[in-house]
């Protein structure tokens, strides 16, 4: 089980989420293929997010280790590697189009017995810490927008969306389909 927040958010609003991670002793691991694979590089800086990069890992040492090859072979976390890290990512804009990024948190699971294990408060700390900051960043606002799906080819939609203000002025202005 788990909680995120879905979002519309560029590369350069993603900075100050990446900054917020970074202040809470986050250090971020993100994709980047070396070598002939793909592999998971971290770092506590800024400058490891990078434009053509959308999906990072947001760990906290203090809760545990991150299995990161497990990460870098498309295998799924551990579990304990789960109460340690929050997903994230921001949107890429394609031709016309865009999707959805998120910020997610496994917010427990159940052991073998059948016991339910929560996650560390300190990752729900972070994780509400970096809503804030989605929430300033990207405003929730309602709005008409295409979507993506050609069955609805044509039609506008109205919603409301955490989105910020440069992709709301594409969606306005340019018609950007939402995915």
């Amino acid at each position: 089980m788990g909680k995120q927040i879905n979002y519309y958010m560029g590369y350069q609003d993603f900075l100050s989420v990446a900054q917020a991670a970074l202040d809470c002793g986050c250090i971020i691991y993100r994709h980047a293929y070396e070598d002939g694979r793909w592999n998971l590089i971290g770092g506590t800086t800024l400058d490891i997010v990078k434009p053509n990069c959308r999906r990072y890992y947001f760990h906290i040492p203090a809760l545990g280790s991150f299995d990161r090859k497990l990460v870098s072979d498309n295998a799924y976390l551990s579990d304990d590697s789960l109460f340690c890290v929050i997903e994230a990512g921001f949107t890429i804009p394609g031709k016309q189009e865009m999707d959805k990024n998120r910020l997610y948190i496994v917010t427990g699971r159940y052991t073998d017995d059948g016991c339910w294990v929560s996650c560390p408060d300190m990752l729900t700390k972070v994780y509400n810490k970096l809503v804030w900051v989605v929430k300033k960043t990207a405003p929730y606002t309602e709005f008409e927008h295409f979507v993506v799906n050609p069955m609805y080819e044509g039609e506008k939609f109205k919603s409301k969306e955490y989105i910020s203000p440069e992709f709301y002025e594409l969606v306005q202005s340019k018609d950007y389909k939402l995915g």
